[in-house]
């Protein structure tokens, strides 16, 4: 490593691992708040990953051996991975090395984990013609990172980690969904029409697989009342459509599907509660009510759900473990800068050093 790099990195470590680490409207507005809230948030749930250098793509690890794929976390330790978007000023995100339990600064409006913890989708730029938007794709390996040219973001992981998909709305003529493969870049766009029945603005989302994606519908019910979830399609990565189910609530993301596949958390467009329905039917098995602002996160067994809680003056967030009553079981450790991050990945707190041990949380608390 360069004189220049480590230092740099060291004084990253220092500053990061000096912070505590507590434990602990009208419808037009709502439709707003959520389509900007949509626009910076990235959640994902998936295995830890390692350190990535910023400065100069130079290795600080050797390459673990490949995990297999999350299938939840069965019951064992989580930790918070990456946090995405931690500063209202220069955009940096922060990423968690096991290691040393430090979180590494990085100059990306957002960082977040494949699955399988080999690859790290990030997202730069200012959206102006100085500085476009940019997404990539990070080695924490390696520190390299490969720019996506025909897509921007936000994206999301496959399931499996092969690839990532985008929401394409720019031109009235092309709408639909592009896949981009994790390994080659190479893009596929998918013309789908969604002008209709999409009034929140809702983007496509991965399914139960990695072979089809889903967009929840939605409809405006006049300027007076709130819209509606009317249902959800999915279709196959070919663009046809496979069945649609009914729903009152939203499909936010592919960890919103059990571990198991066989169910799904939908959150209600109002925010007061969240339903578990079945993958197959769409029938409510279970409505779990929630307080204040509460976002879901993802599962973290087949019993347990991972959610965000905000406080009244969005000033900042805690991680909660809730069981399918509603009932908080763990409250995730969060560092100072990352309690108002837009985004927060979770993963196993398998081979997290001792020292951050503090940092780790299960869910039976």
């Amino acid at each position: 490593m360069n004189t220049a790099t480590d230092r740099v990195l060291r004084d990253a470590f220092a500053q990061i691992a000096d912070e505590p680490a507590p434990v602990g409207l009208g419808p037009a507005a709502l439709r707003l708040a959520r389509r900007q809230r949509r626009r910076r948030t990235l959640l994902a749930v998936g295995a830890a990953v390692v350190l990535a250098a910023v400065a100069t793509p130079i290795a600080l690890h050797g390459a673990d051996k490949k995990p297999t794929l999350p299938t939840g976390f069965q019951n064992s330790p989580l930790v918070v991975t990456a946090y995405s978007g931690t500063s209202t000023g220069t955009p940096k995100s922060l990423l968690l090395n096991k290691v040393t339990g430090a979180y590494a600064e990085l100059p990306y409006l957002s960082a977040v984990p494949s699955p399988d913890g080999q690859r790290v989708l990030v997202r730069t730029g200012e959206d102006t013609p100085q500085s476009p938007l940019r997404s990539g794709i990070l080695d924490p390996v390696t520190g390299e990172v490969r720019w996506i040219a025909t897509y921007t973001g936000p994206g999301a992981w496959s399931p499996d980690g092969s690839a990532i998909l985008f929401t394409e709305r720019t031109r009235v003529d092309q709408r639909g969904f592009a896949i981009v493969s994790a390994t080659t870049l190479k893009a596929t766009f998918v013309p789908v029409n969604f002008a209709v029945g999409n009034s929140t603005g809702l983007d496509f989302v991965w399914g139960r697989d990695s072979g089809e994606v889903a967009q929840t519908l939605s409809d405006a019910n006049g300027e007076t009342q709130a819209d509606m979830v009317t249902g959800i399609r999915f279709y196959t990565i070919a663009g046809e459509l496979a069945r649609t189910l009914p729903a009152t609530a939203e499909l936010r993301s592919a960890d919103a599907f059990s571990p198991d596949r066989s169910r799904i958390a939908l959150h209600d467009l109002g925010g007061g509660a969240m339903q578990i329905v079945s993958a197959d039917t769409g029938a409510v098995e279970r409505t779990i009510a929630v307080q204040g602002h509460t976002e879901l996160v993802g599962w973290a067994d087949d019993d347990h759900l991972l959610t965000r809680h905000w406080a009244a003056d969005r000033t900042e967030s805690e991680i909660r473990v809730i069981d399918l009553t509603g009932r908080t079981t763990a409250v995730a450790p969060l560092i100072a800068a990352g309690s108002t991050a837009d985004g927060i990945s979770i993963g196993s707190a398998a081979g997290l050093s001792e020292t951050a041990a503090g940092l780790s949380f299960s869910v039976a608390g």
